[in-house]
């Protein structure tokens, strides 16, 4: 055989076992996808029946026992997942019924919350959160340590996001688990819990050996919920603490729920080497300053940063100082364009 034909033959074969491949692959696409499609089937199957069951049960006209009997030993996790999805439509009475409904088939789940693959595990703790927190307040509370951080974020979400202020300790004693997060998001789900977290709050902010980013998160979170027995210890840290992110946070809180005597930090700051720092410090300035501070006000709008600019313009208008805006369009300064830009944000169109 010469080498030209070798060279075909090698090529013959490596065609034919790619097209063996390809061959292989539409089958088992197909395979997904006929496997797909009749579990969505079963699932149409399976909510048809249960959907006017549910409803008759809502409207008196079925029991619960007279529902079970509707669901299959091997539908229990069907069953429970139609139920969660159900649930989040309703509130009051009706939200409590399907709830004692589905006290039968928790059980199960709560053993789904062990398993070794974490979807499952994530999906189990949302659902028991969802259909039975109350009895299983301590499965989920148990998933803040999960070895998975998503899994972990679930639970943490989930106690956060029903009003029981009396899990904010160990969700925020977690806290640097979910350092990576938002903090936008940490920040909200926190503050959904309502006033009853502000102790718990407070006690992070205080806390000089918790992680800066975590005290920052309370101290915005605080902010939220106006939290006006906050401002002294507030004031506080501002005196002592150096780390950026936990000065911003502070310096927003102070702005919210601050009161003049709490002045002098702010001040202080407003000549900060950062410029992040100096850009809250002139928020909070012009929030709770007067006219005794319309100079320091009116120096941040020469700053080289052009957030700390912005802020302090802001702060002048806020503390009553917009003559100081007119004369530098007047004079038409450097910074006019933008003396312009917030006397219009203050003014009706």
């Amino acid at each position: 055989m010469t080498s030209q034909n070798r060279i075909f033959l090698f090529l013959a074969i490596t065609i034919a076992i790619l097209f063996v491949f390809v061959i292989i692959f539409a089958v088992f696409t197909l395979y997904l996808r006929l496997r797909n499609m009749r579990t969505a089937e079963r699932w149409q199957r399976m909510e048809a029946k249960w959907e006017p069951q549910i409803l008759d049960l809502l409207t008196g006209v079925q029991s619960i026992e007279d529902v079970q009997k509707r669901v299959g030993k091997q539908e229990s996790l069907y069953f429970l997942d139609f139920l969660q999805r159900f649930a989040q439509r309703l509130r009051g009475a009706e939200a409590t019924v399907l709830k004692q409904l589905a006290a039968a088939y928790l059980p199960v789940l709560a053993e789904r919350a062990k398993d070794a693959d974490p979807p499952r595990r994530a999906r189990a703790i949302r659902t028991l959160s969802i259909l039975g927190l109350e009895p299983y307040g301590e499965t989920v509370r148990a998933a803040l340590d999960d070895p998975s951080p998503w899994v972990a974020m679930i639970a943490a979400r989930a106690l956060a996001g029903m009003d029981h202020p009396e899990y904010a300790e160990a969700i925020l004693d977690r806290f640097h688990r979910f350092e990576d997060w938002s903090q936008n998001l940490l920040v909200s789900m926190l503050s959904s819990m309502g006033p009853g977290v502000t102790p718990a709050l407070r006690r992070t902010l205080g806390d000089r050996d918790e992680v800066p980013r975590v005290r920052a998160v309370a101290a915005d979170a605080l902010r939220d919920l106006n939290d006006l027995a906050v401002g002294d210890q507030a004031a506080g840290v501002l005196e002592t603490e150096t780390e950026r992110d936990l000065l911003a946070a502070t310096l927003r809180l102070l702005g919210v729920v601050g009161r003049p005597d709490h002045l002098e930090p702010v001040r202080r700051l407003c000549r900060s080497d950062d410029f992040v720092v100096r850009a809250s410090a002139f928020g909070a300035l012009g929030r709770l300053g007067g006219n005794e501070d319309w100079s320091l006000l009116r120096s941040g709008i020469d700053d080289d940063s052009p957030w700390v600019a912005l802020q302090a313009a802001r702060g002048l208008t806020e503390a009553g100082g917009e003559e100081i805006l007119e004369e530098l369009i007047a004079a038409g300064r450097s910074r006019s364009i933008l003396a312009r830009e917030i006397l219009a944000e203050g003014r009706p169109v």
